[in-house]
């Protein structure tokens, strides 16, 4: 449709008013009860403006002289035949109650509010629209709306532009449109684009023709008047309160996890201090256990000894000597057990200390009450957050701690125990050697060597057997108490580190908690900030409170209520044989006539 034809609809109301040959007889002061403009213009194929009228309706109230205003370089009453005069103040035209219609021609140099830049290209390459009518191939149509600087602002900030593109189906297929929305008008297509208020816009359109023909653009302009109603964030602002909430809680979770840490950390440098103790014990008994293996191996030779010297006597007059080492050996290794049951002890007693400073430690550590779900939540409302990073890592790491404690807990409680137990046998071992070596001592001193050397001989031969298997478990001990010191070193120097890094982990811990309180002080208030978000991209497009101004002047403004624009590009189609028709040649030219003229429609 050409923008004549289009104004032709808009005006077409004004043939069906009653008072189309009425000429308003009186001359006094008309009363304006509202005005609106309709801006046409004519555009050429790039964009670029041609031509530019504005149709000018008024609502009079009372019958009379009106005045308007405007830099028209010609006019042409549309609804009678009243003329419109020119004055210093503008134009004046005696007008009927009712509806009053006048077009007003502006000069070609006239600034839009808008500029339009049409670019074409056929194949891929540009080519003037001149040039494409009839041809065949991809055409592309690219369209740039940019604001006019040099134009009032307020119709680019507060209006809606509409792009209507009609595409014929018998020659665009296969339309490409990506920022359009394409609707089907009869048989043919339509491609609409929209641009927001206060917006440049770039539209590419692209379809396969055959013998190209366009009919044009059209382009409507209208005040983006409408209220936009806020979306429903309640939910939102639930789940966002929620979060803030969980985020609160973690910080909270945080510094009891950090409590914990700290006592963790003084409950492994308390540990680390028994352990210390735990080690020089051991090797104390280590050492001692070498002194044990040594005086035991001095009483099995003299068992030997005194079993080699009954048997070669001949006699039971031979002078058997026993030598005071066999005793002094047997007190040694008795005094030696004594003093590793006292190690025993010791280390047992250093043992419960570190091992109860531990447990306290760990079991100060609070229960987890965080699901992976929430930490996945945490990590999507902060993908970027090292420090969130950070604070997950020692809290699994503290969770991990306390896990393994468990794991290991039954076999901890079973130590000391054990130590209990072996003292108590190095104890009875003690006693035992020293009721031997008396017993022995006496039964040496009351036999009668005439009776029973024979059974004295079997006896310290038996003593002497038995005793070599008692050594030998003895060296067997004594050499896992030294391996058993020489593992303990390397765990003494694990828990040496372990102490280190939960000091460590403590201070890195005190970073987290702060760095959490941090962000529940920065998304306590999300919830507001989100809504204002909202509320501010909204008010971008809320429009309803703009109060129309007039295109022409301002001197309009008291009276005008609304003012749109319709804008149409030239037509590219193929030349159509012309018919000839007979001149109008009859002088008095009826305003059904000129109606017709003034829109082409007519000679």
């Amino acid at each position: 449709m050409t923008l004549r034809k289009m104004a032709t609809a808009c005006t077409i109301a004004v043939l069906c008013i009653p008072s189309i040959s009425f000429q308003a007889e009186a001359n006094g002061h008309g009363e304006v009860a509202a005005k609106d403009e309709v801006v046409y213009a004519n555009l050429l194929a790039n964009g670029s403006l041609k031509d530019i009228y504005v149709v000018n309706g008024f609502d009079v109230a009372t019958e009379g002289d009106i005045s308007d205003f405007g830099a028209y370089e010609q006019v042409i009453n549309l609804t009678d035949l009243s003329p419109i005069e020119q004055s210093e103040d503008g134009w004046q035209v005696t007008a009927p109650a009712g509806m009053f219609y006048y077009q007003g021609n502006l000069p070609a140099d006239t600034e839009l509010p808008w500029t339009f830049d049409i670019s074409y290209s056929l194949d891929g390459q540009s080519i003037n629209p001149q040039e494409l009518i009839g041809e065949s191939g991809l055409v592309e149509i690219a369209i740039e709306v940019k604001q006019n600087e040099k134009a009032d602002t307020t119709f680019f900030e507060n209006y809606l532009l509409q792009l209507s593109v009609p595409l014929q189906s018998n020659v665009f297929h296969n339309i490409e449109a990506p920022d359009a929305t394409i609707a089907n008008v009869g048989k043919d297509k339509q491609a609409a684009f929209t641009v927001m208020p206060e917006e440049s816009a770039s539209f590419h359109l692209s379809a396969d023709v055959e013998q190209f023909e366009f009919t044009g653009i059209e382009i409507s302009a209208l005040p983006a008047s409408m209220a936009v109603e806020a979306p429903d964030t309640g939910e939102l602002e639930e789940e966002m309160g929620t979060l803030t909430g969980a985020i609160g809680e973690l910080a909270t979770g945080m510094g009891e996890i950090k409590k914990g840490m700290d006592e963790l950390a003084d409950g492994l440098s308390q540990l680390e201090d028994g352990s210390s103790d735990y080690q020089a014990g051991s090797e104390e008994l280590a050492l001692s256990g070498d002194e044990l293996v040594q005086a035991s191996s001095e009483i099995e030779a003299g068992l030997y000894e005194l079993s080699s010297s009954l048997s070669e006597a001949s006699t039971p007059e031979a002078d058997v000597a026993l030598d005071d080492t066999l005793f002094a050996a047997f007190d040694e290794l008795s005094a030696g057990m004594s003093e590793a049951a006292a190690g025993l002890e010791e280390l047992s007693t250093h043992y419960g200390e570190a091992y109860g400073a531990l447990k306290a430690a760990v079991e100060s550590i609070p229960e987890s009450d965080l699901t992976e779900e929430d930490i996945q939540t945490l990590y999507e409302s902060n993908p970027n957050s090292d420090t969130l990073a950070q604070l997950v890592a020692y809290y699994q790491a503290g969770q991990e701690i306390k896990g393994t404690y468990a794991a290991v807990k039954e076999g901890l409680d079973a130590v000391q125990p054990v130590l209990e137990e072996s003292k108590a046998g190095l104890e009875d071992i003690a006693a035992g050697i020293d009721e031997l070596a008396s017993s022995l001592q006496e039964a040496l001193g009351t036999i009668d060597i005439g009776e029973g050397f024979a059974q004295l001989s079997e006896g310290i031969d038996e003593v002497a057997s038995q005793y070599s298997q008692f050594h030998e478990g003895l060296a067997d001990y004594t050499g896992g108490v030294s391996q058993l010191n020489d593992s303990y070193a390397h765990i003494h120097e694990g828990i040496g580190e372990t102490a280190e890094g939960s000091t460590e982990l403590s201070s890195g811990m005190e970073d987290i908690h702060n760095g959490a309180k941090e962000l529940e002080e920065a998304t306590a208030d999300v919830p507001e900030q989100m809504q204002a978000e909202i509320d501010d991209m909204l008010s971008q497009y809320d429009k309803s409170d703009f109060e129309p101004v007039s295109f022409v002047s301002p001197e309009n403004n008291d009276v005008i209520e609304n003012v749109q624009f319709v804008f149409q590009t030239e037509r590219l189609t193929l030349p159509e044989e012309t018919q000839t028709e007979e001149d109008n040649t009859e002088e008095n030219v009826s305003l059904w006539q000129r109606f017709l003229q003034l829109f082409g429609l007519g000679d």
